[in-house]
């Protein structure tokens, strides 16, 4: 159930939030909202996951399977080579 909720804030502030919230497609609410459950979650991976910056960079950078013995023979070849 949603609640209203009243805050004080600088204007400078306000403005920098909204533009902010609107960058992401998302209400000043939902923004908040975000905000407060990532301070009062006890599951920190569940906080993590409701920011909707964390869902954007999820996945941009794609991971090759990299053999550890391999970097460290190709490093070694490159020193001592």
């Amino acid at each position: 159930m949603a609640s209203k909720l009243t805050l004080a804030l600088d204007a400078e502030t306000v403005k920098k939030a909204k533009a902010y919230a609107r960058q992401k497609n998302l209400s000043l609410s939902k923004l908040v909202e975000f905000f407060f459950v990532s301070l009062t979650s006890e599951n920190k991976e569940k906080s993590a996951a409701l920011f909707p910056v964390t869902a954007e960079l999820a996945g941009m950078v794609k991971t090759a399977k990299i053999n550890d013995q391999d970097v460290l023979t190709d490093a070694l070849l490159k020193k001592y080579l």
